[in-house]
């Protein structure tokens, strides 16, 4: 990206208003949110859910404790491999897939506030994200845990703050880093499924943990690391997610778009 605002390098041009918040959101969102579903994601995506639901068979048929079991199946495989990947798939392409057919110059050059950018390609990302990911995994949850209600509620609270955090990070990740996907996967596999679980220190700074902690503390099961306090693991997500936005404006706004 090399080329800089018009508008600002010409002082002589005159600025074109910016269009009100309320429509220009929208059509960024619909924008982006017809690219976020593919074949191939739709693939992925039923492939998600039918592993969700056929391991909760499998507890749910198998298991001497059910309500530990699955609990942990919500925090090893959904908690650390189906949300984070999803996220990343959906995340990253939100506005990573305009950089990469360089369409991003089109939205770019529009007088359209950067704020509305990132937000309309959170949304977009979070409006598949969270269904394909919440609702598989607390259905899973419910089968496997023989509807226990403490353990469906925590499956619920636990993906969907975790979806939150990781889409928002994503998006960032897809606008600033060249293969953001394969570096997602990276972050996915190495840090959070390894040095995130090798201390304390290194735990503060996943968002797994905090996740499992909201996990741990509605269903009362231990888990690895989910030591976080309540306000934590509330507040830290989102956070995470409200930083992510933040930065993802500002990239924007200093980016010049080829």
């Amino acid at each position: 990206m090399t080329m800089s605002d018009p508008t600002t390098s010409d002082p002589t041009m005159v600025r074109t208003p910016m269009p009100a918040a309320g429509p220009a959101l929208r059509a960024l969102y619909r924008l982006v949110l017809r690219h976020q579903v593919t074949t191939a994601r739709l693939a992925l995506f039923a492939l998600v859910a039918g592993v969700s639901l056929v391991v909760a068979l499998l507890v749910g048929s198998r298991s001497a404790d059910r309500l530990a079991d699955t609990t942990g199946f919500v925090a090893v495989l959904g908690l650390g491999l189906i949300v984070p990947v999803v996220s990343l798939v959906l995340g990253s392409a939100a506005l990573g897939e305009w950089i990469d057919d360089e369409t991003l110059v089109y939205v770019w050059l529009r007088p359209v506030r950067r704020l509305w950018i990132a937000l309309g390609a959170t949304a977009a990302a979070l409006t598949v994200s969270v269904p394909v990911t919440v609702i598989p995994l607390t259905a899973a949850a419910a089968i496997g845990s023989g509807g226990d209600l403490d353990v469906v509620t925590g499956t619920l609270v636990s993906t969907l703050w975790a979806s939150v955090a990781y889409t928002g990070l994503f998006v960032l990740a897809g606008l600033v880093l060249r293969r953001a996907l394969l570096w997602g996967l990276v972050y996915v596999f190495v840090w959070e499924f390894f040095v995130a679980r090798s201390g304390a220190g290194a735990g503060r700074l996943s968002i797994n943990t905090y996740a499992a902690s909201l996990l741990a503390r509605f269903t009362d099961v231990d888990l690895p690391l989910a030591e976080r306090a309540l306000w934590t693991s509330y507040l830290v997500p989102v956070a995470v997610a409200a930083v992510a936005l933040a930065l993802t404006t500002w990239r924007l706004n200093r980016a010049s778009v080829a």
